[in-house]
């Protein structure tokens, strides 16, 4: 993190791991709560988000900084949707990470280093960016509520996100005066819900079904794992609570039970910090 003066201004503002996660933790929230109309977050979101990293963390962060960072967020997004869309190229839901064999992960990073990140490996909080910068789906273990499908053109203090390399594409039309254009555009925002309201209910059932097959299936293991940390010095009080954070935090649960003995160490040290 910088230092000094360096902190006020938007340019030498960095941003950390636990900085990330929280600021995706409050704007996935924001989002359920329906603060996320037509794919943009009202000025509210932003700010709360703002506040929170200044009081945690001790830091100046403004809402320039928040509207920065989503950009980037929004442009990391849009790589990982690229690359989902390419031929050669395999998802774990499970690890929430995109698979490739040795010789396509060779060609693509050399073509396009900035790929790299996104290959074979877990991608952090990769629900919550579903929830915050993509448009229009229910991804992952989350859901686009009904609050999110927005009738009304107003959006004022809103920041926009667009998220070019997603198939489904927000169509803005201009609304004439007359009363013909605008039942048009009420039919066509009708038979977008409706579309929209199917989709979901079909994801509904295949996201309930997932977390009781993790809730069945992982939570005795991750226990386990997690006890087992008391040889590396962890009070048993303190693994409790990280199991229960776990339990209510599905990806990082699984990306938790794929990491090395050496890496969970480190994860636990930093959640001991956060």
């Amino acid at each position: 993190m910088g230092k000094g003066n360096k902190e006020g201004t938007s340019k030498q503002f960095r941003w950390t791991k636990p900085m990330e996660h929280l600021f995706l933790e409050i704007l996935a929230e924001e989002a359920q709560k329906g603060n996320k109309p037509s794919n943009s977050f009202k000025a509210v979101s932003i700010n709360r988000v703002a506040k929170a990293i200044s009081e945690r963390f001790q830091v100046h962060c403004d809402a320039k900084h928040v509207e920065n960072h989503l950009r980037t967020v929004k442009n990391q997004w849009q790589i990982i949707c690229t690359i989902r869309g390419e031929s050669g190229f395999g998802w774990d839901d499970n690890l929430k990470m995109i698979t490739c064999d040795r010789a396509t992960y060779d060609a693509t990073v050399m073509a396009h280093k900035k790929y790299e990140p996104f290959l074979n490996k877990s991608i952090d909080h990769y629900d919550e960016m579903a929830l915050v910068v993509g448009k229009d789906m229910a991804t992952g273990s989350f859901a686009r509520t009904f609050a999110d499908i927005d009738l009304d053109d107003d959006n004022q203090d809103s920041v926009p996100i667009d998220c070019e390399n997603e198939e489904v594409e927000e169509v803005r039309t201009k609304v004439s005066s007359s009363g013909t254009s605008k039942r048009k555009r009420k039919n066509t925002q009708e038979s977008a819900v409706n579309e929209q309201i199917k989709f979901m209910g079909e994801q509904l059932g295949k996201i309930a079904n997932a977390l009781e097959q993790f809730t069945v299936d992982k939570t005795p293991q991750l226990y386990e794992e997690l006890m087992s940390m008391e040889e590396e010095g962890f009070d048993d009080d303190f693994l409790c609570s990280v199991f229960d954070y776990l339990v209510s935090h599905e990806s990082e649960a699984k990306a938790f039970l794929v990491k090395s003995k050496k890496h969970r160490k480190i994860w636990l040290q930093k959640f001991s910090q956060g």
